[in-house]
């Protein structure tokens, strides 16, 4: 059974704080990175010990362009830069989620929906990270590890097993369920491993068709004209939706999505780093402004670039 373990980072087991999750701060290379790589490692050490033949490891996070190295992983485990709707395609049999966080506008830690003030909706339901990974990957989601806000908002994927590892204090702050972090590992493991001998009772998760893809961000209005090129329709100041025939119709008008709520936030951003000596090498004043702009971000309280839309989304979507 080839397992794909879909690695995000904000939900984490020992991960404490927003600079922590982007590489031009060296709170990323001296504990973000290694958190991760080591929550990762030990679910794939699980996996493996409870019958996957192979684990692939993909990289979802945009922090840095490589937040999980290679090296890191156990043997039987590698790296690939599979897009999740290509995984059938790959062979994949499996999807198992590490450091997932909730979905933007729960008040959860770090909580945002693949872009800061992006609001994605299908039929009624909010969406997560983990819902459009899962849709695109069309195989079993063995389990998810990550945070408590967003267990207690998965919706249509509440039955899919879940380890919570951390426990929101707000946005902007988490704690630890595991004080140990070798507990919080050993955790991992034996979930993985118990959700990898319970795969031959998990049944692939269906994505929607016939569908109604609804998106809102802060920027929308100066968004308009990319979404529309994109795809979308425009059915408010700031919210658009697109009718689709099925899940995988969803890989272009995302990306279109994704793009446009990121757009403010270009001017700022200074790239990847391949390590912490070469991030140090960047320029430090704008490092200090993009920090506290982050943890802007991270308490809800507006940076100039980034602001919560008057309504998310049609039919109460702040909820």
């Amino acid at each position: 059974m080839l397992v794909v373990v879909s690695a995000d980072m904000e939900g984490a087991s020992q991960l404490r704080g927003v600079r922590e999750i982007f590489g031009c701060f060296p709170e990323y290379w001296n504990t973000g990175k290694p958190r991760l790589e080591a929550d990762v490692a030990a679910a794939c050490e699980g996996l493996l010990a409870g019958g996957a033949s192979e684990v692939v490891v993909t990289d979802n996070h945009g922090g840095n362009t490589i937040n999980v190295s290679a090296e890191s992983l156990p043997p039987g485990a590698r790296l690939e830069t599979w897009n999740g709707f290509d995984l059938e395609e790959h062979g994949a049999e499996a999807m198992f989620q590490v450091g997932y966080h909730a979905r933007g506008g729960v008040d959860g830690f770090l909580s945002h929906t693949y872009m800061p003030g992006l609001r994605l909706r299908v039929g009624d339901e909010l969406i997560s990270e983990s819902h459009g990974k899962a849709w695109a990957a069309h195989v079993p989601l063995l389990g998810i590890i990550g945070n408590d806000r967003h267990r207690e908002t998965l919706g249509s994927l509440a039955d899919v097993p879940f380890l919570v590892v951390q426990e929101s204090a707000g946005r902007g702050a988490m704690r630890p369920v595991f004080q140990e972090p070798q507990e919080g590992l050993d955790a991992i493991r034996a979930f993985a491993e118990a959700c990898a001998r319970d795969a031959a009772s998990s049944s692939p998760i269906s994505p929607p068709t016939d569908l109604t893809f609804e998106a809102s961000m802060p920027n929308g209005s100066e968004a308009a004209d990319q979404m529309v090129d994109g795809g979308w329709t425009r059915v408010g100041e700031v919210e658009f939706s697109v009718e689709l025939a099925h899940w995988r119709d969803a890989r272009e008008p995302l990306s279109v999505a994704m793009n446009a709520a990121l757009s403010p936030f270009m001017p700022y951003w200074l790239g990847a780093f391949a390590d912490a000596d070469d991030a140090a090498r960047a320029d430090q004043s704008r490092v200090a402004e993009l920090g506290a702009m982050f943890d802007a971000w991270a308490e809800e309280s507006q940076p100039e670039w980034y602001s919560e839309p008057a309504r998310a989304l049609p039919r109460g979507a702040r909820s």
